[in-house]
């Protein structure tokens, strides 16, 4: 008999699944039951359980036909995985059905049925394909040819061995090289190749030695006793076969024992020992009775047969002999039939029964007869193909040696052909070229003049505009400058009156707005250059997730006053809820939003002036309308022009630079959006903005109820951050919230801390000393790190951010830290343990501390740019930066990236300007004593 490798794989899925905890461990405790009653009554009640649903139940019932395998009880095997068959039947291709048939296989195999173990594996092997599992085939492939072997059909044995090899050298690892190699061994047993089945074992057990697999050595040893036993050498089958029993009787394998027993039998029959002979068929016989399997009681009969049959028995040996040749060919062994055919021959013989003798052995005949045919017809049809190949391959050579002599043929007089035509076009062309070679030359001396001339001439228009660029770049950079100065103080009042009024809810509500502005216009003045370098397309889109409400809410605060002042009506009005969310570039859109209605405001004297907004799927449209003295036709041509308005009249009238509709207009263009105007003299104006985007519906939380957050019992987290304050406020938001946090202050000591501590997620900034986070990411993926790592930085755009996760980051976290998308990160990879109230981080000291350190900043950067290090410098900036948005200092975090952007692109003279201004803010902050910092 052969022995398999199968693959039993019923244990319980790693996933858990969504039904209670405790029922799911109340399952995986059947394996820790002794008793099989007590095994199947707790199956019973837990398949009874009111909560279980169909995945808890699909893991119980492979579990209780687990537990049946292992005990041998076959019968209760196939019953639970015909059940779990019938609940997936409708789902032929999922992981249910596909286990089901292929343990259905396994089960018939181990009973002797192959028959239908060989149906079986055949549909599970379509499955498999057809569900694209490589591995899964393999497997199929190897336990067909087990099959096979079984049935005596060698060929189809060694074809399906050959495609499971094919696939495991691709998907396989070495325990499936271990297994492929031992079942090869027994086809070569089964040819009398002994010497290389020899060389196959081996091989295969100097495999399960590495893997350390003492049932793949067992099994070996299995294969070492049949080989010795046919070669002859019975000590040798003996100590090999006994060396596998001790195994096998310590695991209380009794399947592999009753075939084991058997071949020891047949071992002491060939040695002349037919008392043990008989003492080995009978336990070989106790084991199959224990189990209930026929293929043992066949295996037993055959030898006992023969024992009695020597020992003078007849009578017994001849009904032995009788069942067991029934149950062969039930079973389908005609590998065991034909010899058990000449072993009835001669019982029959013996017993008088001289015709039935006769006629079982000229069945013996047949059989032997049919064998060789098989093998002879195999050999014949190869023979054949071999000469059919040989017999088309010298037609095909024939054919290919006329076709390459036509080709000769026609390449031949096309060679004279083209030979003659390139000899009479040679001649026109050296014709042709002289005459043009030295029109040529005359045209080149007097293009090279007027090159010359032209280009002298856009040199010195070039220089011109360069020189006027670099006035109006100076120009409004110090512009800019002396605004954002007194800005600094008055947003820092406003602020500290704030903290200082808290229980004034009115007086907030005023001070707020102030603060809110005061911010915007802050951030306006900083994009006075915005034109400029929208035209240089350098200026990029910062794209937020924000509420439509909170947009309008914010424009209709600036503007309510000043309609009220001028006794205007004043109305912002939509038609969508308050839920609606949606991602833009935040204040560009208010840009556009405050330039339309502050020239609505400055235009109309009287009436009203409105702002309508409607959602749609594909955006929003912006409607801004006014009763004011409106536009002419032509007046409408020029109305996007950059510093145009409808006339000089207007100018002197209303003021204004004329550059708030271009601005506009070419900051919708770059949210791929659209702007127009509807307008009647003296009647009244209508601009319509269109801005494409996915409007979204997100819960507002209630404004009565305490916000609340998620709090981690347990939790590791590791933070890569080179600015020590930034790295401090890093690790008190994340202790807040329950987490172990691990600091590091650069890419070595993350990489050395991930792969010592191994931290459940990794926050890593990008720009760090020593190693960056995207060296460091890439080495810990070298090195097996595979928990999620963000990418942590004060770069926002677009393309950066896509950079980062093309790197392998899985995921970003812009500075300053946004606590609720730290937070939705934080659930998406760790459990939720408990709820907590969120309490105000308190950040006073950590901002005293960084304000502290500007002095310092200040001298590096200043020392960077006289030395003209400017990769040290960029760095710089960008560590500042960072720092900046952290803690709150807004105006000294966009000076300090726009300087960062600058000397990227290795714009040094035009950086010369925003290095001055980044210099004066951070000497005018860090002695400002009017900042309330906290």
């Amino acid at each position: 008999m052969i022995y398999a490798i199968l693959l039993f794989n019923i244990g319980i899925a790693s996933s858990q699944p969504s039904s209670p905890p405790t029922l799911a461990s109340q399952i995986s405790q059947l394996a820790e039951l002794d008793d099989w009653h007590d095994v199947l009554l707790k199956g019973q009640q837990l398949l009874s359980h009111p909560d279980i649903n169909p995945e808890l139940r699909f893991e119980l019932l492979k579990s209780l036909a687990r537990e049946a395998f292992k005990r041998d009880d076959y019968v209760t095997t196939e019953r639970y995985l015909k059940e779990i068959e019938t609940e997936y039947e409708a789902e032929p291709f999922s992981e249910g059905y596909y286990f089901a048939t292929k343990l259905l296989a396994i089960n018939a195999f181990h009973q002797g049925q192959y028959t239908i173990a060989l149906e079986r594996y055949l549909k599970a092997l379509n499955i498999a394909t057809k569900r694209k599992q490589p591995l899964e085939q393999a497997h199929m492939h190897n336990n067909l040819g087990l099959v096979y072997v079984e049935t005596n059909e060698l060929s189809k044995a060694i074809s399906h061995y050959g495609e499971a090899q094919k696939l495991y050298q691709k998907q396989g690892n070495l325990q499936d090289e271990a297994d492929i190699m031992l079942n090869l061994s027994a086809l070569y047993i089964r040819q009398y190749q002994f010497d290389t089945a020899q060389e196959m074992i081996d091989i295969a057990i100097s495999y399960f030695k590495q893997l350390k697999d003492d049932y793949g050595i067992a099994l070996a040893n299995t294969y070492l006793g049949e080989l010795y036993s046919k070669k002859g050498l019975n000590l040798s089958a003996r100590h090999y076969y006994q060396a596998a029993i001790e195994y096998y009787e310590a695991e209380n394998n009794r399947d592999q024992l009753m075939a084991l027993y058997a071949h020891l039998a047949n071992v002491s029959i060939a040695q002349g020992d037919f008392e043990q002979s008989q003492k080995e068929a009978n336990f070989a016989l106790y084991y199959a009775e224990k189990i209930n399997s026929k293929s043992g009681r066949m295996l037993a009969l055959f030898p006992l047969a023969k024992t009695l049959f020597a020992k003078g028995d007849v009578d017994t040996a001849l009904k032995m002999i009788e069942e067991s040749l029934l149950l062969s060919k039930q079973l389908g062994t005609r590998y065991l039939e034909r010899e058990e055919l000449a072993t009835l021959a001669l019982v029959q013989a013996s017993a008088g029964k001289h015709k039935d003798a006769l006629v079982s052995f000229i069945r013996y005949k047949t059989m032997q007869t049919e064998f060789l045919n098989e093998n002879v017809l195999t050999q014949m049809v190869e023979y054949q193909n071999r000469i059919e190949a040989a017999e088309l391959n010298r037609e095909i050579t024939e054919l290919k040696q006329n076709q390459a002599m036509q080709a000769l043929q026609i390449d031949k007089r096309e060679q004279v052909i083209w030979l003659s035509a390139m000899v009479v076009l040679s001649l026109l062309i050296a014709v042709v070229s002289l005459y043009y070679k030295q029109a040529e030359k005359n045209a080149k001396v007097e293009l090279r003049e007027k090159v010359a001339e032209r280009t002298a001439e856009l040199q010195r228009v070039a220089d011109e505009l360069r020189k006027a660029n670099q006035v109006k770049n100076q120009f409004l950079a110090n512009i800019s400058h002396e605004i954002r100065t007194p800005l600094t103080s008055i947003i820092g009042q406003a602020e500290a009156m704030l903290n200082d009024h808290a229980s004034n809810p009115d007086l907030r509500v005023s001070l707020g707005v102030i603060q809110r502005q005061g911010e915007h216009l802050k951030a306006l003045v900083s994009d006075v250059l915005d034109l400029s370098r929208i035209e240089a397309q350098r200026l990029e889109l910062e794209y937020t997730d924000f509420s439509v409400k909170s947009l309008l809410d914010d424009v209709s605060d600036m503007f309510y006053n000043a309609c009220m002042v001028k006794g205007l009506e004043f109305s912002v009005k939509g038609d969508f809820d308050d839920s609606i969310m949606v991602r833009l570039d935040y204040m560009r859109l208010k840009q556009i939003l405050i330039n339309l209605l502050g020239n609505a405001v400055k235009f109309t004297e009287y009436g009203k002036v409105g702002l309508y907004v409607s959602c749609h799927p594909s955006g929003l449209v912006f409607k801004v309308f006014d009763t004011g003295i409106g536009m002419s036709q032509e007046q409408l041509g020029r109305v996007f022009e950059s510093f145009q308005q409808g006339d000089n009249s207007i100018t002197r009238r209303f003021g204004g630079s004329g550059l708030g509709l271009c601005l506009s207009q070419q900051l919708t263009e770059m949210m791929d959006g659209s702007i127009s105007v509807n307008s009647q003299l003296d009647k009244g104006s209508e601009f319509i903005v269109f801005i494409p985007c996915s409007p979204e519906h997100s819960e507002l939380p209630s404004s009565e109820e305490q916000p609340q957050t998620e709090h981690w019992n347990y939790g590791k987290v590791l933070v890569a951050e080179d600015h020590d304050d930034n790295r401090a406020l890093f690790k008190r938001v994340l202790e807040q919230l329950g987490l172990q946090v691990l600091a590091a202050k650069n890419g070595e000591e993350a990489v050395e801390m991930c792969l010592r501590e191994y931290p459940d997620i990794v926050l890593m900034d990008i720009q760090m000393p020593k190693m960056d986070g995207v060296e460091a990411l890439n080495l810990l993926h070298v090195s097996g790190f595979d928990q999620p790592v963000y990418a942590l930085t004060a770069n926002v755009m677009e393309h950066e951010i896509k950079s980062y996760l093309k790197s392998g980051f899985t995921g970003h976290l812009s500075k300053p830290l946004d606590r609720k998308m730290l937070i939705k990160v934080l659930r998406r990879h760790l459990s939720k343990v408990s709820e907590a109230s969120v309490s105000q981080l308190d950040m006073s000291d950590l901002a005293l501390s960084f304000v502290a350190t500007l002095a310092s900043e200040r001298a590096s950067i200043i020392d960077f740019w006289q030395s003209q290090q400017w990769y040290n410098l960029q760095r710089a900036c960008h560590r500042l930066s960072g720092a900046a948005s952290t803690f709150n200092f807004v105006s000294l975090a966009n000076t300090a990236r726009q300087l960062e952007n600058m000397l990227k692109t290795e714009e040094y003279k035009q950086a010369e300007n925003l290095y001055l201004i980044l210099c004066d803010e951070l000497h005018y902050t860090s002695l400002s004593e009017q900042l309330d910092v906290g």
